[in-house]
């Protein structure tokens, strides 16, 4: 079923950036156009130019000094300056908006996230820092759904192996069996003793001897998890999800969790909102005697502040670009943290198509991953039928396919294949009610959970460079978490603070 060609239907590609209107776009080689389109993305001009040495620009002399200046806008830079509230600091974002890969976007009155989903309050410091916020997810009912051949099972993956759903597979038992095995085998395995052993190993090791789609499982969860397949997922990771993520409570608002961004950063104080500089895209931190040279360019124009400390709230891949004299191993180990690039499109429709369950996965699509009902968090019980609904679909995609982001084409018709499989193949009944589809893209946004990077990398990569000092979702963890960000980030600002 070719949805391109339903007048009715309105294409939306809408990205970090403004959009930049097109009559009519392509939607693929060879493909039919895809009607009142419009393309956009995170702004990455400065960004490749700073990687690529084709940064021109110069460093102008400070035109202004502060005690803390905090690069970058995302959960992790929202947590450090509101940390720094107490000092003259200034916030460098280069988008036109703060939330980086929390950032949430709204339809007809329906928020829907771009990125970062759901989060979970296993961490007393958590619960004390949103309590702090004031700032209360609702908890996601239920577990996660998942397609097999056809069939749809509720409340799909469990840590106990007793758990019903696998007897539902639309499969002989031997492989049923294979799928409780797999987690009772599993279970022996001491993942605190041996948490390095485990980590320098690939989670595909741990599949040999199983049905083949105990790991096609894992191949779809990984990659919208922490960026990965089974074959480049640290063991730990693969663990740890198996074992220990069904049983733990996940939290969300109705829109993902860049409605915490969007929240925090509302709460603020509108006198410190003046420290907070967007479309501001750093490219150089050079140290300057006992200070710290910032420039970035702002509206096309090179500009350059002066701070006692910084704080760098940016990927690892990134701050080696930036951050000029760091010692050579910290580089090396920076270079080698790996990042997923993904699509997610948000399917707008004019009523209520799915509530099964939170996260449910299309085993078998080859478009896509996952997909997540925006609203879920405050409906998973149904609520009116006929009200409209966001659903959130995930197209993680490998390394090697993150040039094709670049290309706008390429993107049309990444959507335009993404929508035929959902809405044609999967929910044909679908079609009728889609208005809208949206689509961001993000070309680094998710550190990959690979062999080594939490217990070798993490040693080196995010270690105080004073008074600079560094703060991301890639410092610590085994999974690029939104609260490993923030606490991070305070404490980080609390570092950089000792300098003022």
């Amino acid at each position: 079923m070719d949805i391109s060609r339903r007048s009715f239907i309105k294409w939306v590609i809408a990205g970090a950036a403004s959009a930049s209107p097109f009559g009519c776009a392509p939607a693929g080689k060879g493909g039919p156009t895809v009607p009142d389109a419009r393309l956009g993305s995170e702004t990455n001009k400065v960004c490749h130019d700073v990687r690529d040495g084709l940064m021109k620009s110069g460093f102008p002399p400070p035109s202004k000094s502060v005690d803390v200046v905090v690069v970058g806008g995302g959960p992790s830079g929202l947590a450090a300056a509101e940390r720094c509230f107490g000092s003259d600091f200034l916030l460098l974002e280069k988008e036109p908006h703060v939330g980086g890969n929390a950032w949430s976007e709204t339809w007809e009155g329906l928020d829907y996230c771009t990125g970062s989903a759901w989060m979970a309050f296993d961490n007393p410091e958590v619960v004390k820092l949103f309590d702090r916020w004031g700032l209360t997810l609702p908890e996601i009912k239920g577990n996660d759904s998942a397609h097999w051949d056809g069939k749809w099972i509720k409340d799909f993956w469990n840590s106990d192996p007793d758990f019903p759903s696998y007897a539902q597979l639309p499969y002989p038992k031997s492989v049923q069996d294979d799928f409780r095995r797999f987690v009772r085998e599993t279970r022996k395995i001491d993942r605190v003793n041996d948490a390095e052993k485990l980590d320098a190993m690939n989670f595909s090791d741990l599949f040999k001897g199983y049905d083949g789609r105990v790991q096609q499982y894992w191949d779809y969860f990984g990659p919208s998890n922490w960026g990965a397949r089974t074959q480049d997922t640290s063991a730990l990771v693969g663990l740890t999800a198996v074992h220990e993520w069904s049983p733990c409570k996940r939290n969300t608002y109705e829109g993902g969790l860049g409605m915490v961004t969007r929240k925090l950063f509302a709460g603020f104080p509108e006198e410190k909102k003046k420290h907070f500089l967007t479309g501001a895209a750093v490219f150089a931190v050079r140290k300057d005697g006992k200070r710290v040279n910032v420039s970035f360019m702002k509206d096309g124009k090179a500009e350059t502040v002066s701070a006692k400390s910084v704080v760098m709230c940016v990927p690892k891949f990134i701050a080696k670009f930036l951050v000029t004299d760091l010692p050579e191993a910290q580089t090396a180990a920076m270079a080698k943290m790996r990042y997923a690039p993904y699509l997610v499109y948000n399917f707008c429709f004019d009523k209520v198509v799915w509530n099964l369950n939170y996260d449910n996965w299309a085993i078998g699509a080859k478009h896509f991953t996952d997909f997540i009902p925006a609203d879920y968090a405050t409906h998973a019980d149904g609520g009116d039928l006929s009200r409209k609904q966001v659903i959130t679909v995930y197209a993680p995609k490998t390394e090697a396919a993150r040039a094709d982001l670049l290309d706008d084409e390429e993107v049309l018709a990444e959507a335009h294949a993404a929508g035929n499989e959902l809405c044609g193949q999967f929910f044909p009944s679908w079609v009728d009610q889609l208005k809208e589809v949206r689509v961001y893209r993000r070309g680094h946004p998710m550190p990959m959970s690979a062999p080594g990077s939490w217990s070798k990398l993490q040693k080196t990569t995010p270690l105080d460079h004073k008074p600079v000092y560094f703060s991301h979702t890639d410092n610590s963890g085994t999974v690029s978490d939104l609260y490993e960000a923030a606490l991070g980030a305070i404490k980080a600002a609390e570092k950089a603070l000792t300098h003022v």
